[in-house]
């Protein structure tokens, strides 16, 4: 069953699951899990929804603009000092929240 409908935009990730009798691979429950208790933080996508839909998950998360790899397909190259030192201390600040929740 999918969750109530919110209104709210969101971007789904299908993860197929190559056999649905053995239910979710250990890495996807790890992820859900994860994602689920993660406290709210400006550099963490936020999972919103994960519900099953046929032989996959659907994880139902956070929808931002863009991402990194867009970005940096964008931009002049090579990036200026300033852009690679912000870009870096983002993702550094995610990463160090995701560990910090263990």
């Amino acid at each position: 069953p999918c969750p109530p409908q919110t209104g709210e935009l969101v971007a789904l990730k299908k993860v197929p699951l190559r056999r649905p009798e053995e239910g979710l691979p250990p890495q996807t429950l790890r992820e859900i899990k994860a994602l689920r208790e993660m406290e709210a933080h400006p550099h963490v996508i936020r999972l919103r929804a994960a519900f099953a839909q046929g032989p996959a998950v659907v994880l139902a998360l956070e929808l931002l603009v863009g991402d990194l790899g867009g970005l940096l397909r964008a931009a002049p190259a090579p990036l200026p000092p300033a852009r690679v030192r912000a870009l870096l201390a983002m993702t550094l600040r995610g990463l160090g929240h995701v560990h910090g929740q263990h």
